[in-house]
């Protein structure tokens, strides 16, 4: 599962992030924080296959479908 199948209001835990992203994109998502075992929550889902819109630590972010696709979760709550 991945963080672009995360359901609104809902969290996860985040489990990894594939290893094609370009290491500029990588680099940056790890500043985000976007590290394993770190929890995220979605806040929304943007319609149209929108950005989608998740909260990380006290930060939050929008992501392209293309990128939440490369991040694997875990722990769906």
């Amino acid at each position: 599962m991945t963080l672009w199948d995360i359901p609104a209001k809902k969290s996860a835990l985040i489990s990894g992030l594939d290893h094609s992203l370009l290491p500029a994109v990588m680099n940056r998502l790890l500043e985000m924080g976007l590290t394993d075992g770190q929890s995220v929550r979605c806040l929304r889902r943007s319609p149209l296959r929108g950005p989608l819109v998740v909260q990380i630590g006290d930060c939050v972010y929008t992501l392209e479908q293309s990128i939440a696709d490369k991040v694997a979760i875990s722990g769906l709550t």
